[in-house]
């Protein structure tokens, strides 16, 4: 993930985890991780791994999409600005794994 996305997905978790009023060593606890592993996320360190957004977005309250929600852009055009970055020998395979996360989601939301 860049940095920059980084930055913003730590910005969105503080942001719901105080809107909670929850203290990172309690979102911890939650998740089953370390008060640093909430911090390192906040800062922009290290990120939340795709398996691992469902658990965060429940103990924080908010949908998945909440955590990589851009008011710059349009979701259309980060989906294709991501897009644009993958090599083109795997871009079937990341499609592919799009559409079962995206299955994945919608069966954790419902």
């Amino acid at each position: 993930m860049e940095p920059d996305l980084k930055k913003q997905l730590g910005a969105r978790v503080r942001k719901a985890r105080r809107e909670a009023d929850l203290k990172q060593e309690e979102l911890a606890e939650m998740l089953g991780t370390s008060q640093a592993v909430i911090s390192n996320v906040e800062n922009g360190v290290s990120t939340i791994d795709a398996p691992d957004l469902p658990k965060w977005a429940r103990a924080l309250g908010k949908p998945l999409m909440y955590f990589y929600a851009d008011e710059a852009q349009s979701w259309q055009q980060r989906a294709l600005d991501i897009l644009s970055m993958i090599p083109e020998d795997r871009l079937d395979f990341v499609l592919h794994m799009l559409k079962n996360m995206a299955l994945t989601m919608h069966e954790v939301d419902t």
